[in-house]
């Protein structure tokens, strides 16, 4: 598998990346580190997000803004909610889709399929919620994969607080988008509604406290009884794994192929990590863990996540979980004495190379809280930039085993 730079604005039709097939190859992603590097600087520069109301305007002679009609505001090129009550620190444009789009690829990658919860053939889905869908290609992916194992007729409803996705209708989905904030304290579905409700990302669209408080409560209520909730997330604080992990106790027999496979690192409570070793994501820690503070933002929302399904036991009949370390870049040096080391593989090497570009696209998108936190002048910041993806891309910084972690937590409803 190859992974590519996000296609610029002029090439975008939907980040659906057709053909996903079995998640391992895509000829249209590249393992280039000058590639990315040139990807990430022309984003910088070329980024932009056409949408009514994209454009905002102030006066202190204007009446007080309308954040419905108007949602958005422009900070050096990108895109952002305006809304000061809305925590949300990532950029809204076209760039950040394709991030999101690449993360979303690069997590089933390694899971292996979109979704990791067991199959139920006497619980086949029919009706299925996404939530925080942005551009539906989750949904599109989760689509194909159900009429490759037979089941044809899902209807599916995506659901985020603006229009970002296409009209999956168009190829063969059978879709519905509904606008709705998910800081609102109800969704707007009668209960029992959906067979099966995923989330993915959604960490960043509401306060850690309301994350601790209401995280499950809706989409439990809106699910049917036998139906499945599944979420998946990543952290945003790096750390480093430690040499040579072992594997969960048991780890099931395709999740140890598929950790093989990705050149991954399944992991759990026991897994031994360290702090990040790298001088740049040791300044990035640092800032996202302040500017997440001040928005009142959950940092490591795979602990935040973990311990609301354990609250909500008493709702499950099963749950489980997935937590998965991806080195960030290339080899790490303690992988290269472990004992019958491969080298790894092209595709193996591109999953991680992309998984490091997610991660610097998503740092560039946070430039206004992380600058605020760090007390960085603009010419400050792009020196530091430069520096940092000079280290990250070009001369392996990334050695010692810092890792993208990512996760997914499912549970079938009583």
């Amino acid at each position: 598998m190859n992974f590519p730079p996000p296609p610029m604005a002029s090439s975008y039709v939907h980040p659906n990346m057709a053909p996903l097939g079995p998640y391992t190859s895509d000829p249209r992603f590249s393992t280039s580190a000058a590639s990315a590097a040139a990807s990430i600087t022309a984003s910088r520069t070329t980024s932009s997000f056409s949408s009514a109301g994209a454009e905002a305007s102030s006066s202190s002679l204007s009446p007080p803004p309308d954040y419905v009609a108007q949602p958005f505001t422009r900070v050096n090129n990108r895109t952002y909610f305006r809304d000061p009550d809305n925590p949300y620190p990532l950029p809204c444009d076209l760039a950040e889709i394709h991030r999101q789009s690449l993360r979303t690829m690069t997590m089933m990658q390694v899971f292996g399929a979109p979704s990791c919860a067991p199959r139920l053939p006497s619980k086949r889905p029919k009706r299925v919620l996404e939530l925080a869908c942005g551009s539906g290609l989750w949904s599109s992916a989760c689509h194909d994969y159900f009429v490759r194992h037979g089941e044809k007729d899902a209807s599916f409803t995506g659901l985020d607080i603006t229009s970002f996705a296409p009209d999956l209708r168009k190829r063969g989905v059978n879709w519905q988008f509904v606008r709705h904030d998910l800081r609102k304290s109800s969704l707007p579905f009668p209960s029992e509604h959906f067979d099966f409700v995923f989330i993915k990302d959604a960490s960043l669209c509401q306060s850690a406290t309301a994350q601790q408080v209401d995280l499950l409560s809706e989409p439990l209520r809106v699910l049917s009884r036998g139906g499945i909730l599944e979420l998946w997330d990543s952290d945003y604080v790096f750390r480093a794994l430690l040499p040579n992990p072992s594997p969960p106790p048991k780890l099931a027999e395709k999740d140890h192929d598929q950790a093989h496979t990705t050149a991954t690192y399944t992991i759990s409570s026991a897994t031994p990590f360290a702090a990040a070793q790298n001088k740049y994501l040791l300044d990035y820690n640092s800032w996202v863990e302040k500017a997440f503070e001040k928005h009142k933002l959950t940092a490591m929302p795979c602990a935040t996540i973990g311990l609301s399904f354990t609250a909500e036991a008493d709702a499950f009949s099963n749950v489980g979980v997935r937590r998965i370390a991806i080195p960030l870049g290339g080899e790490v040096r303690w992988e290269n004495t472990a004992r019958q080391q491969k080298k790894l593989t092209p595709d193996q090497l591109a999953l991680r190379q992309t998984a490091l570009v997610t991660i610097i696209q998503m740092i560039e998108g946070m430039e206004p809280i992380l600058r605020e936190a760090s007390g960085k002048t603009q010419n400050e910041w792009d020196k530091w930039w430069a520096s940092m993806t000079t280290d990250l891309l070009q001369k392996n910084g990334l050695a010692n085993g810092e890792c993208l972690e990512v996760g997914a937590w499912w549970g079938q409803k009583k």
